[in-house]
C-alpha cells in the first residue's frame, strides 16, 4: 500500500510542474469550443426538427464534450506518455526495481490517468456552469463520469502500447490509430447528434465502444436527459469492462515490455 502512496506522490510531483497549463487549457479549451459550436453553430440548430432531447443545442452538446474531451486524454496519454515511461525514460523501470508488482503498476497508472481526466472534466465542468447549462444537483457527479470514460479508453490502449514495447515496435501506429479511430470516435460519439441519425453500422460500433456511454451518462447527470435506471446501469458495465479487462490484458503486457 505505501509503495503506491508513493508512486502517487512521485506521480503528482511531475504533475504539479504541468498544472497551471492544464488550467488554461483546461478552462479556455471548453470556453472556445462551447461558444463556437455550442452558440455559434446551436444558433442554426432547431433542436425540435433535430430530434434532440434538450432546450438547445448548448445543453446538448456541452455536456457530451466533457465526455469526449476525457476519452481524448485518456488515448493520449496512454501513446507516447506510456511508451516514454517503459521505455524513453525508464521511469516503470525504475518503479519494478521497488516491491510494487507490475499489476499495481498498471493499475496505478490507469487509475492516473482516469485522476488527470478527473481534473481536466472538473474544469470543463465549471465553464458548463458559466453558460449556466447544469440543470440539477447530480450535475456534480460528471466528471466521475467522465473520468471513468477516459479509463475506459486509457487501459486498453496503455495496454497496447505495453504490447508494442514487448514486440519492439515504434511509436509509427499511434498517430494512426488517433488520426483513424479515436478522431472519428470523438465526431460519432453522440457528442453532437444523436447515433440514431448514423448509417446503422456505425451506430452500432458506436454503441460497443466505450465514449458513446460515457456521453450518455453525462448527459443525463449534467441536463437531465431521461434515462432509466437499467439504461444506466448498463452503460456503466460497459465502462467498467473495458477498464477491467484492459486492467487484466496491460498487467501482462507491461509484464513483458518490462522483462519480467
Amino acid at each position: 500500500m505505501m509503495v503506491m502512496v508513493h508512486f502517487w506522490e512521485h506521480q503528482l510531483w511531475r504533475f504539479r510542474k504541468s498544472f497551471r497549463a492544464t488550467i488554461v487549457s483546461g478552462m479556455m479549451g471548453p470556453f472556445m469550443y462551447l461558444l463556437g459550436i455550442g452558440l455559434g453553430i446551436g444558433s442554426q440548430v432547431d433542436v425540435v426538427a433535430a430530434g434532440l432531447p434538450t432546450e438547445s443545442y448548448l445543453d446538448f452538446v456541452g455536456p457530451g464534450l466533457m465526455a469526449a474531451a476525457a476519452m481524448q486524454l485518456g488515448a493520449s496519454e496512454s501513446f507516447w506518455q506510456t511508451s516514454g515511461s517503459l521505455r524513453w525514460r525508464g521511469n516503470y523501470v525504475s518503479v519494478v526495481s521497488t516491491p510494487m508488482s507490475i499489476g499495481q503498476l498498471f493499475f496505478g497508472h490507469v487509475i492516473w490517468i482516469g485522476f488527470r481526466a478527473l481534473v481536466g472534466a472538473t474544469f470543463y465542468f465549471l465553464v458548463l456552469a458559466l453558460f449556466s447549462i447544469p440543470t440539477q444537483w447530480q450535475a456534480v457527479l460528471s466528471p466521475l463520469v467522465a473520468a471513468a470514460t477516459a479509463m475506459a479508453f486509457a487501459a486498453p490502449l496503455s495496454a497496447f502500447t505495453g504490447w508494442t514495447t514487448a514486440n519492439g515496435g515504434t511509436d509509427q501506429s499511434f498517430p494512426m490509430i488517433l488520426r483513424l479511430f479515436i478522431i472519428p470516435l470523438y465526431l460519432f460519439s453522440g457528442a453532437f447528434y444523436p447515433i440514431d441519425q448514423l448509417p446503422v453500422l456505425l451506430e452500432w460500433l458506436t454503441r460497443v465502444l466505450p465514449v458513446w456511454h460515457g456521453v450518455e451518462l453525462v448527459r443525463a447527470l449534467v441536463v437531465g436527459t431521461e434515462l432509466s435506471l437499467l439504461a444506466s446501469l448498463g452503460h456503466l458495465a460497459v465502462l467498467t469492462a473495458y477498464i477491467v479487462v484492459g486492467m487484466a490484458i496491460g498487467a501482462r503486457t507491461f509484464t513483458l515490455a518490462l522483462g519480467k
